[in-house]
């Protein structure tokens, strides 16, 4: 080949590479004007998708507390941990250096991992702040640190059937956690942040959604005479070996709740004693056939429709009387006795008597009227109906069992709230769980001048010579009713199983407070109702007097003054 053939050729190659080097200059060049001028929105939103994170803010759940702004149910902040096993993959020692910090044995929680086919889970739902802090300090990829709430419960099992509890996502399970849980529970927020590779938060980008948290819910329940009545009702129900028992205690005035309890009882604060036993609160499901209670509703009822008035003579003798289909009898023989006698003494043949001069259905329509055998509405889940007849032919055994409190069953809150009538000169005042709550329009049921001529053979049903002589107290005069049914089940009645009651007033003269008990099955030798339910009452009530500074009424004004010196 010539020189200038050689020449020629070298020429070509340069121009060549010349243009190759030119041409991928405009190629770079382009895609770098292209990325940087028209790209740039695409590419920032992929560098959020790397970067930028929702980060989920907890709501706070509402507090529950007294009517004194006491704390029943409070949210306090915890941690979960939890884990990606796929990030956990390239640390071999992440487990043992975690597990101090969780108290989990190291082989364990690197176990639990290796075991899991999910991408994502929990290895702790409850650290404590302080101790998340720790766990977030480490920068272990694959180690989360969620922040939330966690029910707690300062009284403890004293308001547990009242309060009920929370599942593990903090939503409402039982008692006024569940029926109130739309109004406790608040709306979780978002906000973005800015994540490094670790998947620690670098800052935060925007506010994103806000959080709402939950509303407060404050109680018409007394603390102070909720841990009272808890406590005697306790000490009632092991004194008897009873299977378990109930009280309601009410300002029959304004219909409030001041003190709800029921045993057995469970900790809400531990899951382990969340039987299904423990958590019933019986004051609300459990139905009982009341007994002697209705007795002053059968004399109330005669009394007002002017069939008998308080000095008319009732012959019970000879302690027994036939109706067809059943003989109804005494624990004795009275022989003729006034009305308030037949309260005091609590006799059936009486009651049957006087039962037997209305209507057929006069008395049916008075305990309808008492709303007994209908739930209370208070708010409170698995709350029971009960069940009060209604015949369309009345026989007379019907009516004479009604009188003394058998052929329908009822709820211990809706023996207090039927009682409210002897407070109220004759009108219903309907109950409520909320500080200053909204209750129903109040109903008359019965005349002033019938219920001032009731009254006072309530009374006398707790003084010498009446069943509820255990319900006294020093310093005030008290009113009120036993009650002692036999249990049906399998259908009969057990021989030798009892509900035990007692409803009553107090102070007598000017009746403020009502309260309600019924015990379950007592097995000690001891089962009536004025021996096991009547001194719960005493009990409660005398620290009522107290507490909520009633005047004494059995003292003369010399004494009274000097003890108000």
């Amino acid at each position: 080949m010539s020189v200038n053939e050689r020449l020629a050729s070298s020429r070509w190659r340069l121009w060549f590479v010349g243009l190759a080097l030119g041409l991928l200059a405009v190629i770079v060049c382009g895609r770098l004007i292209w990325l940087h001028v028209l790209e740039t929105r695409n590419l920032r939103d992929i560098s959020d998708e790397i970067t930028i994170r929702y980060q989920n803010i907890p709501a706070y759940r509402g507090m529950i507390t007294d009517r004194f702004a006491q704390p029943l149910a409070i949210s306090t902040p915890v941690a979960a941990i939890a884990a990606r096993p796929d990030k956990l993959s390239g640390n071999s020692s992440w487990h043992e250096i975690l597990a101090p910090l969780l108290d989990i044995h190291a082989n364990r929680l690197r176990d639990r991992v290796a075991k899991s086919v999910s991408p994502f889970l929990y290895l702790s739902r409850y650290v404590t702040p302080e101790r998340a802090n720790q766990i977030e300090a480490l920068g272990l990829d694959g180690i989360e640190v969620l922040r939330q709430f966690r029910r707690f419960y300062p009284a403890g099992e004293v308001a547990a059937h009242l309060v009920g509890f929370t599942d593990i996502e903090d939503s409402g399970q039982e008692g006024l956690e569940l029926s109130f849980n739309e109004w406790l529970s608040g709306k979780d927020g978002l906000r973005h942040v800015l994540r490094n590779r670790r998947e620690n938060v670098v800052r935060y980008v925007s506010a994103g959604q806000e959080v709402k948290q939950g509303r407060d819910l404050r109680l018409s329940i007394d603390l102070r005479l909720q841990y009272l009545t808890y406590r005697a009702l306790k000490q009632a129900v092991t004194r008897a070996r009873a299977a378990g028992g109930s009280a309601v205690l009410v300002d029959a005035l304004t219909g409030e709740v001041i003190a709800l309890a029921a045993q057995p009882a469970f900790n809400p604060n531990d899951m382990s004693t969340r039987q299904p036993e423990k958590v019933r609160n019986r004051g609300v499901t459990d139905l009982m056939e009341p007994g002697s209670p209705i007795k002053p509703f059968t004399v109330a009822t005669a009394i007002d429709l002017g069939l008998i008035d308080s000095e008319t003579l009732i012959d019970t003798a000879p302690g027994r009387m036939n109706v067809p289909g059943h003989v109804i009898s005494d624990m004795r023989n009275y022989g003729e006795i006034d009305v308030a006698k037949v309260i005091a003494k609590s006799s059936n043949v009486g009651a049957a008597k006087i039962a037997l001069s209305m209507e057929a259905s006069a008395l049916r329509e008075r305990l309808a009227l008492l709303r007994l055998g209908q739930s209370t509405a208070i708010g409170l889940p698995g709350e029971e109906d009960g069940f009060l007849p209604s015949y369309a032919t009345w026989r007379d055994m019907d009516r004479a069992a009604l009188s003394y409190g058998y052929n329908l069953n009822v709820t211990t809150i809706q023996l207090a709230q039927a009682y409210s009538v002897f407070a109220n000169e004759g009108v219903l005042q309907p109950l409520t769980l909320l500080s200053g709550g909204v209750t129903p329009k109040p109903v008359r049921v019965f005349k002033e001048e019938t219920v001032r001529k009731v009254l006072p053979m309530l009374r006398a049903a707790t003084e010498d010579g009446g069943t509820a002589r255990r319900a006294q107290i020093p310093l005030y005069h008290v009113g009120g009713k036993t009650g002692t049914t036999m249990k049906y089940a399998d259908g009969s009645y057990a021989s030798r199983q009892y509900i035990s009651s007692f409803v009553g007033l107090a102070p007598i003269a000017n009746p403020r407070f009502v309260m309600a008990i019924s015990i379950d099955d007592p097995r000690s030798q001891q089962y009536f109702g004025g021996q096991v339910a009547a001194p719960v009452f005493a009990d409660v009530m005398d620290d009522v007097m107290r507490i909520y500074d009633i005047q004494p009424d059995k003292l003369d004004q010399s004494i009274l003054a000097w003890r108000v010196e």
